[in-house]
C-alpha cells in the first residue's frame, strides 16, 4: 500500500510540474522571446521613423498634428509608447508630428488704422512683424500707408507683416485746397480741418436760390497748392 501511495504522490507531483511548465513557465518563455523595445523616434522625419519601425517589427500611426512654422514639417514631436518600452511585435506607436500652417490671403489694410489692422490680422492668424512711421501726404496721420506682403498675396499663418503708418504731412509739404462749394458750412469746416488748413474770413449773403448755410464760393479755389495751415475764405448763404 505504501508503494502505491508513493506512486500516486509521484504521479500527482509530475502532473503538477507538467501543468506548471505548460501553463506558466512556457508562456513566460514564449512571451519573453517575442517582445521588442520601442525605438526613439522623436526628432526624426516621418519617413525615417517608418524605416526604423519597419525593421523593429512595430508600426506607426499619426495620432495628432501640430501646425507650426518654427519646425520643418513631418517631424516627430512625441510618441506613445515612449522609447525603450517593451511591447509585442506589431504594436502600434502613436505619433504627434509637425505640419506647416495653412496659407491665407493678405487683407487690404491701406487706409485703416493700426489698431483696426491688428484686430483683422489677429483674426486671420497673421502677426505684425514690424511697424514703420513716415510722413505721407496721401494718408492722414495714424493711417496705414504701406504694407508688405501686398493685398491678396498668400502668407502662412503665424508669419509676420510689415506695416507703415503715416505721420501725415511734413511741415514743408503743400496741400491742395479741396472743393467746398455746395457743402453745408459745418461740412466745409470739417473738410478744411482734415486738409490741414484753417478757416479764414466768413461772409454771409442773401441768395434765394439756395438754402441757408451753403458754401457759395471759396478763396483760394479748389486745387490751389498752399502751405499747411493756410486760411480758406468762404462766402455762405444766409
Amino acid at each position: 500500500m505504501k508503494f502505491i501511495k508513493e506512486i500516486g504522490i509521484f504521479l500527482t507531483t509530475g502532473l503538477l510540474l507538467v501543468a506548471l511548465f505548460n501553463y506558466l513557465l512556457m508562456p513566460l518563455y514564449i512571451n519573453d522571446q517575442n517582445t521588442v523595445f520601442t525605438p526613439n523616434l522623436k526628432g526624426l522625419d516621418i519617413d525615417e521613423a517608418k524605416s526604423i519601425t519597419k525593421s523593429e517589427g512595430v508600426e506607426i500611426v499619426i495620432a495628432d498634428t501640430i501646425f507650426t512654422n518654427d519646425i520643418n514639417p513631418n517631424i516627430v514631436l512625441e510618441q506613445f509608447p515612449v522609447a525603450g518600452k517593451e511591447v509585442k511585435p506589431g504594436r502600434e506607436i502613436k505619433l504627434k508630428i509637425t505640419h506647416l500652417n495653412k496659407k491665407v490671403l493678405v487683407p487690404d489694410l491701406l487706409g485703416k488704422t493700426l489698431r483696426a489692422s491688428e484686430i483683422e490680422l489677429n483674426q486671420l492668424g497673421i502677426e505684425i512683424d514690424s511697424v514703420y512711421y513716415s510722413f505721407n501726404p496721401n494718408y492722414p496721420k495714424g493711417i496705414i500707408s504701406w504694407q508688405s506682403p501686398t493685398v491678396l498675396d498668400s502668407i502662412r499663418k503665424g508669419f509676420g507683416m510689415r506695416l507703415e503708418v503715416s505721420r501725415g504731412l511734413a511741415l514743408n509739404d503743400f496741400v491742395a485746397v479741396p472743393n467746398l462749394i455746395g457743402l453745408f458750412y459745418s461740412e466745409g469746416l470739417e473738410k478744411i480741418e482734415n486738409s490741414n488748413l484753417k478757416e479764414g474770413s466768413i461772409k454771409f449773403v442773401d441768395y434765394k436760390k439756395s438754402v441757408p448755410n451753403i458754401i457759395l464760393n471759396q478763396n483760394p479755389k479748389e486745387g490751389t497748392k498752399v502751405s499747411q495751415n493756410s486760411r480758406i475764405n468762404l462766402i455762405i448763404s444766409k
